[in-house]
């Protein structure tokens, strides 16, 4: 009886300590940083970004930051779905931004185009680097990451405009992200429609099938401004993705390799789109992300 007391006593003290430990992780994940939401940083209603800012980062004589980009094919989404990274990196000392941007629609079809897209995303900078500053954090070095289409828009920007941009870009992060537009890898279907959507330019099935579109194809597929010069980048596909094949992530890593360009590629063997099915891997993808961010602040 008075073993089992014991045990009891033991159980309950373990419990609290596990209970205990869990809950540091947790209260970190939601507490040491400031949300500033939907700051305008364009003309358009689009144009709002939410901006995460350590209270720890104001100590620092500089800081790392990642700017998140929600997917949705270019046409629907939200920055709210890229809340909970930014919250990870955040509750790590981080300044984190997730941005809305032009989606297209049968509104803006008739004057949308990615490069425009890329423009919003100089001001996005551009407006944090501003607002942090005036936060008393100062910032120099960025990575920027995304999902899906959003991870498209990265690679496009990153690998296109890191020596122009507002903040120099030291990293990008592709979560399943488009590389490469072209009909090996899409279909001459999708390659059309996503091609006609991106480029702002009529592509008809012609035009891809014998290869007068190329130049137009070149131009928004990020493998295309993959030089000796690129960024480092991070990239995180699953091998079942029915949506955005695993072309596109062998492609972009083919041309970093060709190039000498330094990577780190978590493939999960079990995931489709979502990249849901290998928690551990996405795990080591999200540690990466940290501590690249953080190279980021000591080489500043």
């Amino acid at each position: 009886m008075k073993k089992h007391k014991k045990f009891k006593i033991f159980s309950i003290i373990f419990c609290a300590v596990l209970l205990l430990f869990l809950a540091f992780p947790i209260i970190k994940y939601f507490t040491g940083y400031k949300i500033y939401s939907n700051i305008s940083y364009g003309e358009s209603v689009n144009n709002v970004i939410d901006i995460y800012i350590p209270s720890s980062a104001k100590n620092e004589r500089s800081s790392g930051f990642v700017l998140f980009i929600h997917g949705g094919s270019w046409m629907a989404g939200d920055k709210s779905e890229e809340d909970a990274r930014c919250r990870l990196l955040a509750s790590h000392g981080y300044v984190t931004a997730t941005l809305n941007y032009t989606l297209y629609s049968k509104e803006t079809a008739s004057n949308y185009n990615v490069f425009k897209v890329l423009n919003e995303i100089d001001l996005a900078l551009l407006k944090v680097k501003n607002f942090a500053l005036e936060k008393g954090v100062n910032l120099q070095k960025a990575g920027i990451s995304g999902y899906s289409a959003g991870a498209h828009l990265a690679m496009l920007y990153s690998y296109s405009r890191a020596k122009t941009a507002p903040l120099e870009i030291v990293f990008t992060a592709s979560m399943a992200g488009p590389a490469i537009i072209e009909k090996d890898v899409w279909g001459i279907d999708l390659t059309t429609q996503i091609a006609t959507i991106l480029s702002g330019q009529t592509v008809t099935s012609e035009m891809v099938e014998n290869g007068t579109a190329n130049e137009i194809l070149s131009k928004i597929s990020p493998v295309s401004y993959i030089n000796e010069n690129s960024v480092k980048t991070l990239i995180i596909h699953g091998k079942k993705d029915d949506i955005v094949s695993i072309k596109n992530a062998q492609a972009v890593i083919q041309k970093l390799e060709e190039n000498g360009v330094d990577y780190e590629y978590f493939c999960l063997e079990n995931s489709t789109h979502s990249l849901a099915h290998n928690p551990f891997k996405h795990l080591e993808f999200l540690k990466s992300l940290l501590s690249n961010t953080k190279k980021a602040i000591k080489e500043f």
